[in-house]
């Protein structure tokens, strides 16, 4: 796993937690391909290219919504980039 810093690159598309862990999706859509982070806590546990940002936030959005179905609840005071560095 790797250790977690925002990027100024990237953007939080949501945060949600579940007990004590968080979880975060950051999209980087400067970059071709298109990357999307999911980040547990401070680990990068997933990564997924797409080739246009439409997709990524697509599946970003369908991302966050499974894991809501599973317990997570969203957290959007910890959705700034300053709370995820």
């Amino acid at each position: 796993m790797t250790t977690f810093s925002l990027d100024p690159r990237g953007r939080v598309a949501w945060c949600l937690r579940r007990r004590s862990c968080d979880v975060r999706c950051v999209i980087y859509a400067s970059t071709r391909p298109v990357e999307v982070h999911i980040v547990q806590d401070r680990d990068l546990v997933l990564k997924e290219t797409f080739a246009t940002e439409q997709g990524a936030a697509a599946w970003a959005e369908e991302y966050g919504e499974r894991l809501q179905k599973h317990g997570w609840q969203p957290r959007p005071e910890d959705c700034s980039p300053s709370s995820a560095a």
